[in-house]
């Protein structure tokens, strides 16, 4: 009996001891576990109270402003113009014929009644010789039938039909001359010509253009105004503009307005001379002119700050620190600034720069102010 005892006692001991460890490692890794999610929920705290700490207000747009005053504007006022020649002309046929000779080259000066160009007129020479024939016979008929009225040898009926025929012989005469004329083109004034179209030998009627001349020793500017500015200028006032093709500031001379105000674009038509005798502009060229105007007062601001809209536009203004989008009506113009009619008040900073990205009521920064 005893033998068996022993072994049973050594079991029981081996399993209390296993079981002891089991249940301290049990326990060992319940601590950790809790431990390791009171960590998670300590950082998910944090980070959410991270995220709320963050969430405040966006900072104020750093922009660059300009405070709107008063001040003197200067006196003139932008256009785009149009330079023209002082006469302009199609040269055409009058009748249709062939060209039998061209007496100009392209680009050439030529002179008022000059011949361009000499159309065929063969069959025109035929016919006057025809009815100047007749107008002979006429003529000597009439003389006898003149003569024998006189002896009472015929009735002045007679007479009368022979002269009537006389006459209308001698017309005859006067057309034929008068289409012979039309084979020789000339120059209608002093100027210079273009290029032809036509060569010697082609059949040219009267609605094609054989070439064009232009006198440009005298230039005209064309220009519009608003009609606002119509009291502004007149007859004889100096205007200044400057081409392409020349740097140098150009001056012209108003001659001419148009009687009525364009219904269209409120605007009325001005043309200036410009004295062009060396050559140095060419008619069709463009130009920027600046036109004087009687002295003003008013609000000029940066064109860069206006904001064109569908209806009107509008300026960014700062109002309590935020951004306020103020409709205005824009006056005169000139290289970089435009004039405020309305919707500015003396003191109002308005944003120059940064305008694209500035939204209404948001906060704004200036970090310059001129």
């Amino acid at each position: 009996m005893q033998r068996f005892i022993k072994p049973i006692i050594i079991t029981a001991c081996l399993l209390a001891a296993f079981g002891a460890i089991f249940l301290y490692r049990s326990k060992s890794a319940k601590s950790e576990s809790s431990g390791a999610v009171s960590n998670s929920s300590g950082n998910s705290s944090s980070n959410s109270s991270a995220n709320v700490g963050g969430g405040g207000k966006a900072p104020p747009m750093a922009v660059e402003g300009i405070i709107a005053r008063e001040s003197a504007i200067a006196s003139e006022t932008l256009s785009s113009g149009t330079l023209l020649a002082n006469e302009e002309a199609e040269i055409k046929a009058e009748i249709t014929a062939r060209i039998t000779k061209i007496n100009f080259a392209e680009g050439q000066n030529v002179q008022q009644g000059q011949l361009l160009v000499k159309l065929y007129d063969g069959d025109l020479q035929a016919q006057l010789q025809r009815v100047q024939a007749q107008y002979s016979v006429l003529q000597k008929t009439m003389e006898r039938e003149k003569a024998l009225l006189a002896i009472q040898g015929t009735s002045q009926q007679g007479l009368d039909i022979v002269e009537a025929q006389f006459a209308a012989s001698r017309a005859d005469i006067e057309v034929v001359k008068a289409n012979i004329a039309k084979t020789e083109i000339r120059a209608p004034f002093n100027g210079k010509v273009g290029l032809r179209s036509l060569s010697v030998g082609a059949v040219v009627s009267p609605a094609q253009v054989i070439t064009t001349i232009q006198q440009t020793a005298s230039l005209k500017m064309e220009f519009s105004l608003p009609e606002k500015y119509s009291d502004d200028i007149s007859v004889g006032s100096t205007v200044h503009f400057n081409t392409e093709s020349v740097t140098d500031t150009l001056k012209a001379s108003i001659y001419a307005l148009d009687a009525k105000i364009d219904p269209a674009t409120r605007t009325i038509r001005v043309r200036a001379r410009f004295d062009n005798r060396k050559g140095n502009l060419a008619p069709g060229a463009f130009a920027k002119v600046r036109v004087p105007l009687k002295q003003q007062r008013g609000i000029m601001i940066p064109t860069q700050a206006v904001i064109p809209q569908t209806r009107g536009k509008s300026v960014i203004v700062a109002r309590d620190g935020k951004a306020t989008m103020q409709p205005i009506e824009t006056g005169l113009r000139t290289a970089d600034k435009v004039e405020v009619v309305s919707g500015l008040e003396d003191g109002d900073t308005v944003v120059t720069k940064g305008v694209m990205f500035v939204k209404p009521q948001m906060p704004l920064n200036f970090t310059k102010v001129l």
